[in-house]
């Protein structure tokens, strides 16, 4: 993505094509170690993902990964309920004791706070 407004549009726009080319980018991911993911489909069977199994499941991220908020659109609420671990402290009273349609319960109210 470049801005509009760039006064250096041809300039940014080949350092973008010259960064994101696969020379370029293998050095890059292959650097991160298995701490990042491949913009495209390509870069899941890169031999990266053989290095250290366990960062293996990382791999599948990009497929199965879900954006703050989903299946709604992610926004300030949906940030503010995960910061605020709501869904987390649901499942930690119930399991310290509190009956679980009354953590349910409490999740809710704490969401509806949220949201509204």
């Amino acid at each position: 993505m470049l801005m509009s407004y760039s006064k250096n549009q041809k300039p940014a726009k080949d350092f973008l094509r010259w960064v994101h080319s696969k020379p370029v980018f293998q050095q890059w991911f292959t650097s991160q170690q298995g701490y990042t993911d491949g913009a495209t489909k390509y870069w899941e069977e890169d031999p990266v993902w053989s290095i250290d199994p366990v960062l293996l499941p990382f791999r599948d991220l990009p497929n199965v990964g879900r954006l703050v908020g989903y299946a709604g659109p992610p926004g300030r609420a949906a940030a503010e309920a995960v910061t605020k671990y709501i869904i987390v402290d649901m499942y930690a009273k119930a399991v310290q004791g509190m009956p679980a349609e009354d953590a349910v319960k409490w999740a809710h109210e704490e969401l509806v706070k949220v949201y509204a």
